[in-house]
């Protein structure tokens, strides 16, 4: 399995400091990647992103027990408890996405950040969780034009623990997205792909907007390389 990872991350007007923020992990043919996006609301949750994203790869890398969902929200569990104590009021989203030797995918998440891949267009392949969608599915691009898709129904907030959606594939391959709302809900598919391209948006209003690029194709072993046009808010181990 190859994959080639590019994340592109601009910081937005709303806040002085860019609070999405992603990762990879590397080990014994597996590969797990992270996006974390911290509320705009509250001065910490930026430092709180971060530190999910850290702590979750290093977790990932250092663990001894093999990944399956039992591990790793046991894990998540841990994690949301220890920084519960240094941000007390933290609230970030987050997506995970765990790619195994055989190429099946486990993604995990909770939060507004999104999964999709590229067909012709960009296919949306997860939900939000946002009180736009709460009582019915609706198409991600309705969902970004609601008022209340900010209301988040649940994330990685540090006041209470709430499990986080699973999502499964088998044998996955080909190009992959872990989008934050700024790039999801506030660019429009022509200027998504734009950004892809390393243009980024000039528009005086907006949110931090991010996007991490992962092409999966098929190899005899695992190898794992890094766009050098990455943006440097990535936190990477193996």
């Amino acid at each position: 399995m190859k994959i080639e990872a590019l994340w592109f991350s601009q910081q937005g007007t709303r806040t002085i400091d860019n609070r999405d923020h992603a990762g990879i992990g590397i080990r014994d043919g597996e590969f797990l990647a992270i996006v974390a996006d911290g509320s705009t609301a509250g001065p910490m949750n930026g430092e709180y992103a971060q530190s999910i994203v850290e702590m979750v790869v290093d977790w990932f890398v250092g663990a001894a027990d093999p990944f399956n969902n039992e591990h790793v929200l046991k894990a998540l569990k841990q994690i949301h408890q220890t920084l519960r104590e240094t941000f007390p009021r933290g609230s970030a989203s987050i997506l995970l996405f765990h790619v195994s030797e055989r190429a099946d995918l486990t993604v995990i998440h909770s939060g507004d950040c999104v999964l999709g891949w590229i067909d012709a267009d960009i296919v949306w392949q997860t939900s939000p969780h946002t009180l736009a969608n709460a009582l019915a599915a609706m198409p991600l691009k309705d969902i970004a034009k609601s008022a209340i898709r900010h209301r988040l129904t649940q994330s990685f907030r540090a006041r209470e623990y709430m499990s986080p959606e699973i999502f499964t594939q088998e044998q996955v391959a080909g190009i992959f997205l872990l989008a934050t709302d700024g790039f999801w809900a506030e660019l429009t598919e022509p200027e998504q792909i734009a950004f892809l391209g390393g243009d980024q948006s000039a528009t005086a209003e907006r949110d931090d907007r991010s996007v991490l690029e992962l092409r999966i194709s098929p190899n005899d072993s695992l190898e794992v390389s890094l766009n050098n046009r990455s943006s440097s808010n990535l936190y990477r181990k193996s």
